[in-house]
């Protein structure tokens, strides 16, 4: 965010809180995807019933945390990272939802 001046002690208090706000929403997306990974690995490979329907929520779920960082980098003006997704080990199912609304329930 190098259009904050850090000479500004409330522009340097709003860098700051953006700062914690973003690794707060990494935090949230890492534990997200290790949600999804840990019913993964659990549940596979006869996911079915209710098990289909949490896999979804799960799948949501995370998708919309990466979403929400992608928009806080975009926000933040970061480096357009084109290891992203590898980085944090994003699934492919969950890279084709990111952005998408929530699947319909039931």
């Amino acid at each position: 965010m190098a259009f904050i001046d850090p000479d500004n002690p409330l522009a340097a208090e709003i860098l700051q809180e953006a700062g914690e706000a973003y690794f707060s929403g990494c935090k949230k997306m890492v534990a997200s995807l290790e949600a999804l990974r840990a019913f993964d690995r659990v549940a596979a490979p006869s996911v079915h019933g209710e098990q289909v329907t949490r896999r979804s929520q799960l799948l949501d779920d995370a998708a919309e945390r990466v979403h929400l960082v992608l928009i806080q980098r975009d926000a933040m003006q970061l480096s357009k990272s084109e290891t992203f997704f590898e980085d944090y080990g994003v699934p492919a199912d969950v890279k084709a939802r990111v952005g998408q609304p929530p699947r319909k329930k039931g």
